[in-house]
């Protein structure tokens, strides 16, 4: 079973918002954007969309283990843009640094989201199994498990690519992942899918000057 947010019913509408955000970002001539990885997270797949958007074919993203490293990233000259995903719990320390500025948000729907498994591997449902997500979207799970009679422990971990690679390498039971990690990491999901209707934060240095047409 796959449940869609109502993103769909609102493209004209979000696709309006976005572009009024994202076309300040136009005044840069090689946009390099550092979000959180490894390849397979929501994070990257904004990224993409953010640097299709632009039409820029000089653009590129960065991926780096956790958003702060991201943000040392953008502060060091690495990069000049961070993207964050408002349902990020530390997304406070952005907003109040002295070192980058908040730009502006954009909405994007998020890959479809699922629990996962190893493949061909029966799940031992005699012991309190591991699953390792992310925080932001750990609340999920007893909806995603609703149909499963088992018990668990959550392990959080910094991405739900970690989440996957933790799993394939036979460190947990199930990981709460993306399909985008699920199908780079091989492994399957078990769980009804859903995506999740997000709000992204851009950041820039103190120095970057954005301009917005309405």
């Amino acid at each position: 079973m796959i449940v869609e947010t109502q993103a769909k019913e609102q493209n004209h509408f979000l696709l309006n918002w976005n572009q009024h955000f994202l076309s300040s970002l136009v005044f840069l001539e090689q946009p390099k954007i550092a979000t959180l990885g490894p390849s397979g997270t929501s994070s990257e797949a904004t990224a993409q969309y953010l640097l299709s958007t632009l039409k820029n074919s000089h653009g590129e993203y960065s991926l780096f283990p956790t958003y702060e490293e991201a943000y040392e990233n953008l502060v060091l000259g690495g990069s000049n843009v961070l993207l964050v995903a408002n349902a990020y719990r530390g997304i406070d320390k952005f907003y109040m640094s002295q070192d980058v500025q908040f730009l502006f948000p954009f909405v994007f729907e998020t890959p479809l989201y699922g629990v996962a498994k190893r493949p061909f591997e029966e799940l031992n449902q005699n012991r309190s199994l591991i699953i390792a997500t992310h925080h932001a979207p750990s609340s999920l799970l007893p909806w995603f498990l609703a149909d499963f009679d088992m018990k668990y422990e959550v392990l959080f971990v910094n991405s739900t690519s970690e989440a996957a690679i933790k799993l394939q390498k036979g460190e947990v039971d199930l990981c709460l992942t993306t399909v985008n990690a699920a199908q780079k990491y091989n492994v399957e999901f078990i769980s009804p899918t859903r995506t999740i209707l997000m709000l992204w934060s851009v950041f820039g240095k103190k120095s970057t000057m954005v301009s917005f047409k309405f």
